[in-house]
């Protein structure tokens, strides 16, 4: 088994070491944190650089590449501490490719692959401690569609998202259903992280809802899956940043 990244791959990682060595300096991260802890404009440079299109569908506009590829380029962004939540462009990809609508597909996946939509996962309930089989949120249906009544805490980047995926509680099951931001009966309350990043709580107010799957179970392992290799990654970036970082301190250092 060939465990060698290709050229492609290569490529790729090398392409956003790049743009984190010159494009995202400590110094620029410290002014976003100053600023709230999310860029528009850094978001949309990650765009440009293809990510946001990674493992979006090519019939939506993507790239259609994989979880190796995922995991390539966060290892590079976490080097760089990067903290726009690309890791969910992945997972909001990932589940409406495989459980939403065709029309759903055609309406988000496009817009979320050119960075023009910033779409987050809203899961976490206070009494569920990341289960995701624990949600208390409601879901009725409507005479043409759905509306929900949710409380969600910790949303990356909650407050400044254009959409959220939220499970609720459908007909005794746990569903998926997409929320927008401009829906009547929504509101964030966004504050920083512990690393300077965005989060917020998300209440929703009978705010109309499009259901993306009634096998919402089935989905939030999905994503779950795909966070946590995505995490995994960052995290081993940001671990050999550190190490680079303090045998370079201690080489120079004089007692």
């Amino acid at each position: 088994m060939d465990f060698d990244f290709s050229d492609d791959q290569q490529q790729l990682r090398d392409a956003v070491a790049r743009w984190v060595d010159k494009g995202y300096t400590f110094e620029r991260r410290q002014s976003i944190a100053k600023q709230g802890g999310f860029s528009r404009e850094v978001w949309n440079e990650l765009a440009e650089l293809g990510l946001t299109a990674l493992t979006v569908p090519e019939q939506y506009g993507g790239l259609g590449q994989g979880a190796v590829d995922v995991m390539v380029v966060m290892e590079e962004l976490g080097r760089g501490l990067v903290m726009e939540p690309l890791t969910q462009a992945f997972v909001a990809s990932a589940l409406l490719s495989q459980f939403g609508s065709e029309a759903v597909k055609q309406s988000w996946l496009p817009q979320i692959a050119a960075g023009e939509k910033l779409v987050v996962l809203a899961s976490q309930e206070r009494k569920a401690r990341y289960r995701i089989d624990v949600c208390d949120a409601k879901a009725i249906k409507t005479g043409n569609g759905y509306t929900v009544d949710a409380t969600k805490n910790i949303v990356l980047s909650g407050d400044k998202a254009d959409a959220f995926i939220v499970p609720a509680q459908l007909d005794g099951k746990i569903a998926l259903f997409l929320v927008e931001k401009d829906a009547t009966g929504i509101t964030t309350i966004g504050y920083a992280t512990q690393d300077e990043a965005r989060a917020a709580d998300l209440v929703c107010k009978a705010a109309p809802a499009t259901l993306i799957t009634s096998n919402g179970l089935a989905a939030l392992t999905l994503a779950q899956d795909v966070a946590n290799a995505a995490l995994c990654a960052e995290g081993v970036g940001v671990m050999e940043q550190t190490l680079k970082l303090t045998t370079e301190y201690m080489n120079q250092r004089k007692q």
